[in-house]
């Protein structure tokens, strides 16, 4: 999440960027897929569930759109992100597969197998920087971990305080490890976390990642893989223009179950200009007897209504135009208000 909040994202795929006209050939990707999500300027994510698949689509600093269709016979998706280099310096995600949320119980060590076999024709510009590869997120201790498969441009070994950790070879491939130390927003708000980095040195665009062996390589180098919150296959775009096409199955052994997921889900937006007001609907939350909305003002979370009973809001009259709003909505179920999963699903809207 990410978008108002600035997600971490850019801290991998934000390095030395080459500028240059976007002269390659995109070669020709066919989506066979059942739903298409689309991000834009005004609607700068989507994220939910289908077919027991988790996923998410999110741009950021770019004035024009991208688009996520999520296969319905398999675990993949096509993306196409338009973020440069026509005068836009933006960022893009495309991402979907595994969900346990926070504060699961489980470590890898719960977990017999995790596994993703994969297959991605993708393309990306000469322009800007893009990979793709295994990403998410651990708890205890708070990490952000990638398994690069392909990159574009650029490596996050490049970054000046990456620390070279060792190399180990998994499925078939010599992967060099790095860390990252970081301060920015995270799955638990804005703080210091530590980034495990693969990178394959034999890049590939299809094949199985055993997403357990590396996680079993970074212990033995000293890294510590504590309670896993997320396991995705993720495509990422930095101030580049590209598509991908990725077929992909996900399995996990042992330990997974979908959490209760109250996450506000389908967040539409409708601008009256007249009267400079924003209205927003979304779908009803299971279980969920009320809602609340907090806007992001001056550095803090400031709550607007808290009691609504209906599944939508309309903002104050006389917005103030050229301002960008950060909203969250949270269902409040069993007396209490979900507002980490709110915060971190928060939409933002310019006001033109």
């Amino acid at each position: 999440m990410k978008n108002v909040l600035k997600r971490v994202l850019g801290a991998l795929v934000a390095g030395m960027v080459i500028v240059s006209p976007l002269s390659a050939v995109a070669p020709a990707i066919t989506a066979y897929a059942d739903k298409t999500l689309t991000a834009s300027p005004s609607h700068t994510q989507e994220v939910g569930w289908y077919n027991d698949y988790h996923h998410e689509i999110w741009q950021t600093d770019t004035h024009n759109s991208s688009t996520m269709t999520l296969h319905d016979n398999d675990g993949g998706f096509g993306a196409s992100w338009k973020c440069g280099p026509n005068g836009s310096r933006g960022n893009f995600i495309a991402h979907r597969g595994i969900y346990w949320g926070l504060n699961n119980p489980n470590t890898y060590k719960d977990y017999r197998a995790l596994y993703c076999d994969y297959d991605c024709i993708w393309y990306s510009g000469s322009a800007g920087n893009a990979m793709i590869g295994i990403y998410g997120w651990a708890q205890n201790p708070l990490v952000e971990y990638y398994i690069i498969e392909d990159c574009k441009n650029w490596s996050p070994a490049q970054v000046p305080s990456a620390e070279y950790k060792g190399s180990v070879n998994i499925d078939g491939g010599e992967y060099k490890v790095y860390t990252i130390s970081r301060n920015n927003y995270t799955i638990e708000d804005n703080k210091s976390f530590t980034q495990y980095i693969s990178i394959r040195q034999n890049t590939r665009t299809k094949g199985t990642v055993n997403v357990l062996d590396h996680f079993k390589a970074w212990e033995n180098l000293g890294m510590k893989m504590g309670n896993l919150y997320e396991c995705v296959f993720d495509i990422e775009g930095w101030e580049s223009d590209g598509q991908a096409e990725l077929t992909m199955n996900m399995r996990v052994i042992g330990g997974y179950h979908h959490p209760e997921d109250h996450t506000v889900q389908n967040v539409n937006m409708e601008y009256n200009s007249q009267y400079k007001q924003m209205r927003f609907t979304w779908d009803a939350v299971n279980g969920a007897d009320s809602y609340g909305v907090a806007v992001y003002l001056a550095g803090k979370w400031r709550v607007q209504e808290e009691n609504i009973t209906d599944t939508e809001y309309t903002t104050p009259k006389n917005l103030t135009l050229g301002k960008t709003y950060k909203v969250a909505i949270a269902a409040r179920v069993n007396g209490k208000l979900d507002t980490a999963n709110a915060i971190k699903n928060a939409v933002t809207f310019t006001v033109k």
